[in-house]
């Protein structure tokens, strides 16, 4: 759907929702994360890294959007088929019982239509380290303003996280990619394009600035305040998210013939290519660069950032690491007359991209019909892209990078 349709339509449903009913959230023109006072709901003072004045609240399309761009020869191999391999120690689809359906992983429990959270967290190397964000199941990494970049951590069993943050505010396009887990968002703050599409779009959403929520959902944790800006201090817990979900009473099922945007692999096998990636580096701007390394032992992707350093989770001291690493390119531009130099992602349509395991790689496709159909992802023979169970991180990249990826 071309994108300046889509941000009309949407602010005329803006105006007819609010004309029809109250709202229990104010939104301000341009709001995020800086309040102190953890036994009031959270100031909406603007924090110095972020956003500033007020910009129009309907997004014009960009300047100048960038086309797809080819990957370079030396990246994309000829003909990858992927190699499936049976494993001994592997049990067959029927004799799992109950999966988790974000890593395709055995669980004790039953999670069969049970929505997810997907809570943004703050990445800029001040906040760093974050805590909690090791029981990601799905990790989301995407560019906003200035050049930096920020995450969104998708977590099916999201009652048992212990504290998790910083959490940060939100941008329009972070609720497209949730929607792809019809997730419960959980933000504090957002740019005033966010604020249109919750509005519009009925997004259930938990948000620690201009929602009015007693706070046994969101608390400023008190070792971040004492070494860290105020507007890294935010955090949340499991607990707490699910006393918010049942205090707004949004619904815990989805649809019964929800699509998830990843397919998996039978349990029997393991999926490889003859494309080798050991060490993948992606530049994603000029502030921003992102590795991953692949460890034989663990046969994992262990996850670095700000030039080298590993991405621990500070409440274990863990590293991050992900069996799957999806990239894919997406049309990104400035937004003409932005006073706070946001910028917008093309999340609707189709693209190239990459996809990473055991140590190998492919190019891959991508498609998202709408807002509400799921983001879906498919091999070099147009089908559907099968990946191995565990845990997924997902870049998502400008396309001014496409043949800047490097893979050894």
């Amino acid at each position: 759907m071309d994108i300046a349709l889509r941000r009309i339509s949407l602010t005329v449903l803006l105006a007819v929702v609010l004309g029809c009913a109250g709202c229990d959230q104010s939104v301000p023109a341009d709001s995020t994360d800086t309040g102190s006072d953890t036994s009031a709901p959270v100031e909406t003072t603007v924090p110095k890294e972020t956003e500033t004045k007020a910009p129009e609240t309907t997004k014009p399309v960009t300047t100048a959007p960038e086309t797809t761009a080819k990957a370079p020869e030396t990246t994309a191999p000829t003909e990858t088929t992927a190699a499936a391999t049976t494993s001994a120690d592997t049990k067959s689809e029927n004799e799992v019982g109950f999966v988790n359906p974000l890593t395709g992983l055995a669980s004790e429990k039953d999670y069969t239509g049970k929505r997810p959270a997907a809570i943004m967290i703050n990445n800029i190397k001040a906040s760093c380290p974050q805590v909690g964000v090791s029981h990601a199941d799905i990790m989301y990494e995407c560019l906003v303003e200035g050049g930096y970049t920020r995450l969104m951590m998708i977590v099916q069993d999201y009652a048992s996280l212990p504290k998790v943050g910083s959490v940060r505010s939100s941008r329009d396009y972070y609720l497209d990619f949730a929607a792809d887990y019809d997730a419960i968002y959980v933000h504090a703050g957002g740019s005033p394009y966010a604020y249109d599409d919750i509005q519009a779009l009925g997004v259930n959403n938990l948000d620690g600035v201009n929602m009015w929520l007693p706070n046994q959902v969101f608390y400023r944790d008190e070792e971040r305040v004492a070494t860290m800006a105020l507007e890294h201090t935010l955090v949340t817990t499991g607990e707490k998210i699910a006393y918010g979900v049942s205090f707004k009473k949004y619904k815990t099922e989805m649809d019964k013939e929800f699509d998830y945007p990843l397919d998996f692999a039978p349990y029997d096998t393991t999926v490889s290519y003859e494309k080798t990636a050991k060490n993948i580096h992606i530049p994603y701007s000029y502030a921003h660069n992102t590795d991953f390394k692949y460890d034989e032992e663990s046969g994992t992707y262990l996850r670095y950032q700000f030039g080298g350093l590993e991405h621990v989770d500070g409440a274990t001291d863990e590293q991050l690491k992900f069996d799957n690493l999806i990239i894919y390119f997406c049309e990104t531009g400035d937004i003409p007359k932005d006073t706070s130099a946001r910028i917008d992602v093309t999340t609707i349509g189709e693209g190239k991209g990459f996809y990473a395991t055991k140590g190998t790689y492919i190019p891959i496709t991508w498609k998202k019909e709408s807002y509400e159909s799921p983001t879906k992802f498919y091999d070099e023979k147009g089908e559907l892209l099968l990946i191995n169970r565990g845990k997924t991180f997902v870049s998502v990249c400008p396309t001014r990078i496409t043949d800047k990826i490097t893979f050894n």
